[in-house]
């Protein structure tokens, strides 16, 4: 990932993704998420969790949640600690496809939750990545993937993004082990740019 973007206009977005409302970006698949914010001692992983967002609702909505942040950019991951400082939520400062820092102090998730990170990684990379949340996804877990398409050639420069095929990531995640239980239609982007849609992807474990 093209981590000095973000670096550089660290404040800029965390005040952008802050002000985002959870309930209405991830209106398509609530009806799935809505059993598991019930589960005593919910365990979330967010990857990608940008400025906390997120987690912050998981957490309000169970408060004996176990919230995993992930945010790689330092800054970025810095102002969500300090947004979310009051919760019990535990950052970490990781990445995909490995995950090492995770995975070494926890083993499995119910929810696990990547925002926009594959359009990050390299086809190989997305591979690794599937298989590293196959082995944090516990058996009747659900793993939610969003995607971002993009049709401005040089914001994907700036952003160091590509754009990645729903239908190539199916095939990849059926690899690694994960059955597609639901993709929504693109859906047009919180921020009002027109040349960014969105697509919300659910797996469970096979």
């Amino acid at each position: 990932m093209t981590a000095q973007y973000y670096e550089q206009n660290a404040l800029k977005l965390a005040q952008i993704y802050q002000t985002d409302c959870f309930e209405s970006l991830h209106a398509n698949w609530l009806t799935h998420l809505k059993p598991y914010l019930v589960k005593e001692h919910l365990s979330f992983l967010d990857i990608g969790a940008g400025a906390g967002r997120d987690a912050k609702f998981i957490v309000e909505q169970n408060r004996s949640a176990e919230v995993v942040a992930v945010e790689p950019v330092s800054s970025i991951n810095r102002l969500g600690q300090a947004y979310t400082r009051e919760l019990p939520i535990i950052w970490f400062r990781d990445e995909l496809p490995r995950l090492v820092k995770v995975k070494k102090q926890y083993d499995t998730f119910d929810i696990i939750l990547v925002s926009g990170v594959f359009n990050y990684l390299d086809s190989h990379a997305c591979i690794q990545a599937l298989l590293t949340i196959r082995q944090l996804l516990k058996p009747q877990g659900l793993l939610v993937i969003k995607l971002r398409h993009c049709t401005d050639e040089q914001h994907l420069e700036l952003r160091g993004l590509t754009n990645f095929d729903t239908e190539t990531l199916v095939t990849m995640a059926q690899s690694a082990d994960l059955s597609l239980e639901l993709i929504t239609d693109k859906e047009q982007d919180a921020q009002g740019r027109a040349h960014t849609t969105w697509q919300t992807m659910l797996f469970k474990p096979i």
